[in-house]
């Protein structure tokens, strides 16, 4: 118009225009980042999880292990790139449901081949396809407690999908989520050394995990459609996760069920563990055992007798690569020892016998 006034039109473009950048705007208010409190909260629920954690690794590796939260940051590909060395390994477990975004855990090769070695009762050696499967088996059982543990604190039911471990020669190519990211770096204690395990969160994840209107509405922007698709997600990444979104928000949810972590499965389980089924492995029977001074070692002959620890009739060990897993009594099969097994170990007894 020559007056310089705006028809009716003109306003309600206008109009139109400024309700969808107050959309956009939001939309970025809630992907902009993550602050200390919610670090702060991430922080408090990764030390229970990583008890828990924790506590299952010594169950399957039968060695006291300790998993400790040390810090919780907010990082970039480049940084994250950067403070890596060497072959490493990523174990994809990214969230299917309940709150769809990347997660995985992240841990140099050194550590990788120690916690492989203890799944496996070997020595440590190269990083194989079987060291890849044991550690695939060794996190799913570790996400299984973790995802218990949440349930507890959270009341949230969390679906997962299959646990899976590769090695990345650079450490350039491990998966990681777009922009920034959070990062849970845990001290992991075993056999007296100390190594780190990192575990990454995609942003809009640890939100949502976190909790508060931030992250809500984070998670609100995702359609059905998105979240079945599992959209934002980096091709060929099967997704999986240990942490649930928050209680609150008056959103009805149902405490999470688990079967008891020796019965748990997850999906591609039993390939994984069939991987291991032709390992063999050391069964001794070990009648009893004594200590005696070295002139007595030394003086024994034909003839001498030495007296066990156990008494006549006490059921005898049975160790798996020198680990106590049950106990049974002598018998005689034709011209043959054997072992008739009266007890299995269990393995919060295996857990205490290792202190």
């Amino acid at each position: 118009m020559g007056d310089g006034s705006l028809s009716q039109e003109e306003i309600d473009a206008l109009l139109q225009g400024a309700d969808d950048l107050g959309g956009a705007m939001d939309m970025d208010a809630a992907l902009a980042g993550i602050g200390d409190a919610e670090l702060g909260d991430l922080k408090s629920l990764a030390s229970e999880v990583a008890q828990s954690m924790g506590l299952t690794l010594s169950t399957i590796t039968g060695k006291p292990v300790t998993i400790e939260s040390v810090t919780v940051d907010l990082i970039t590909r480049d940084t994250f790139v950067n403070d890596l060395t060497g072959r490493v390994v990523q174990v994809a477990a990214n969230y299917a449901d309940g709150a769809p975004g990347q997660h995985s855990y992240v841990l140099s090769e050194e550590p990788a081949k120690q916690v492989a070695a203890l799944m496996m009762a070997q020595e440590k050696g190269d990083l194989t396809e079987m060291s890849l499967s044991a550690l695939t088996e060794g996190f799913s059982q570790m996400s299984g407690a973790a995802l218990t543990a949440i349930g507890d604190r959270t009341g949230l039911s969390i679906k997962t999908d299959e646990v899976r471990a590769s090695l990345f020669e650079d450490p350039d190519d491990v998966t990681l989520p777009e922009g920034s990211f959070v990062r849970i770096r845990y001290n992991v204690k075993t056999d007296g050394k100390t190594s780190f395990l990192d575990e990454l969160l995609e942003e809009r994840v640890a939100q949502a995990l976190a909790g508060g209107e931030m992250g809500e509405m984070a998670m609100s922007q995702t359609t059905p459609q998105q979240a079945a698709s599992g959209a934002g997600f980096q091709p060929g990444i099967q997704q999986q996760d240990i942490f649930g979104t928050p209680s609150g928000g008056g959103v009805g949810v149902q405490p999470v069920q688990f079967a008891p972590l020796a019965h748990a499965e997850q999906p591609g389980m039993t390939g994984n563990i069939g991987l291991l089924m032709d390992v063999s492995m050391q069964l001794t029977v070990e009648l009893g055992r004594t200590k005696m001074l070295i002139k007595d070692i030394l003086g024994m002959g034909e003839g001498t007798i030495v007296e066990l620890d156990k008494l006549a009739g006490e059921p005898v060990d049975l160790l798996v690569n020198g680990k106590l897993i049950a106990k049974g009594e002598v018998v005689v099969i034709d011209e043959n020892f054997g072992v008739r097994v009266t007890d299995i170990i269990s393995p919060m007894e295996r857990i205490s016998s290792l202190e």
